[in-house]
This record gives structure tokens, sequence and C-alpha cells, in this order.
């Protein structure tokens, strides 16, 4: 009987939609779909497979290597890009592994952002928020990695940085545009558009 019990439990468990997206309600079809798409394409560079979550930094006069941009990781690139490391490493991909990530990421809108400059400490006091509307919203929280020497030093740009910031997704309109924009010490701005419906 408890058995029984445990398998219904189980079933309706995973036919429940999860409410840990950024962009929209993820069932167990989308958890499946996700890890499909990153098992396919485990061998492309993570450039070229992060490709349809990209924007480019506005003002960007040309696109390529040196090109500040942002990423959006939505539930859907999140189990993706998870299936495709296990891919790779010839690890097997379990349904429970896409859940407990779907739950670290609940309520998040997260994004990775890289951006360049000319000296070590160009991103001193990087301050990142969201424009929608009117609003404006700040991170909940915040990963700035310290810049390192670009491959084609001393060329420009002379630096790079990733940074990651983590929003809550309950006071974002998921359906409209958002701007995400960064501000460093040297009160040099950076903006990258979002319009989160075009977003899986």
């Amino acid at each position: 009987m408890k058995l029984v019990a445990a398998i219904f439990s189980l079933f309706f468990l995973l036919s429940m939609p999860l409410a840990a997206s950024a962009i929209a309600l993820v069932n167990r079809d989308v958890i499946l779909e996700a890890q499909e798409y990153g098992i396919k394409r485990k061998q492309l560079p993570l450039t070229e497979f992060l490709h349809p979550w990209i924007v480019y930094e506005e003002q960007a006069a040309i696109l390529n290597e040196t090109t500040e941009r942002a990423y959006l990781y939505t539930p859907f690139l999140l189990l993706a890009n998870d299936a495709r490391d296990k891919a790779r490493s010839k690890k097997t991909v379990q349904l429970a592994d896409s859940e407990k990530i779907l739950a670290d990421y609940a309520g998040c809108l997260v994004f990775s952002i890289t951006i360049n400059g000319s000296t070590e400490n160009f991103s001193n006091g990087i301050q990142a928020t969201i424009k929608q509307d009117k609003k404006t919203l700040k991170p909940y929280h915040a990963v700035i990695n310290s810049p390192v020497k670009t491959p084609w030093f001393p060329g420009e740009p002379k630096f790079t940085t990733h940074t990651y910031f983590y929003f809550n997704n309950r006071e974002v309109q998921l359906n409209k545009p958002v701007t995400v924009v960064l501000t460093t010490k040297d009160k040099k701005e950076r903006r990258f558009y979002f319009d989160l419906s075009n977003f899986k």
C-alpha cells in the first residue's frame, strides 16, 4: 500500500508545473525537452550553445569576441546547460538533478554579463539595475569576478570581467521587455535590452 501511495505521489509531483521559471512555468515535458536540447548540442562550443540567450550592449558598433554581452539564464537554459555538461562528461542526465536546479533557482531572474575595460580596476563599484516601464529594480545577489587580462592584451580592450546578477522575478513583468543597466565607478553605463517574451 505504501508503495502505491509513493508511486502516486511521485506521479502527481512530476505532472505538476514547477513554479521555478523566470519566464514561464516548467513542467515535466519542458524538463525533458531542455535535457534533450542540451544532450543533442553537447559538441557545440559554449558560446554557440548559449547564443539564443545572448544580447549585446546597446551601443556596440561591432559584434565579435570583444563585444560586451549579457546572457539571460532562463530555467530552460539552466537545465539544458546542465544536461550538456553531463553529456560531455559521459554522466547520466537525471530528472532529479534538473528538479534540484529548478528548486535552487526558484524565483530568480539570472543575468550573466561580460564587460570590458582598459584598467585592471575598471569594474570597481559596479552596480546593476533592471529598468522596466517606470520601475527600477536592484539585484538581491551579485557575483562579481575580478577583471582578467584579455587574450589580445595589450590591445584594447585590455581587461574583461564576468558578473552574475540575481533579481527577484516576482518584481518583474515577465511578458515585457527589461533593460539591464550596469554602471561602473567611472560612471560609464552599459545597457542590455531583453525582450523577455522572446526567450525560451
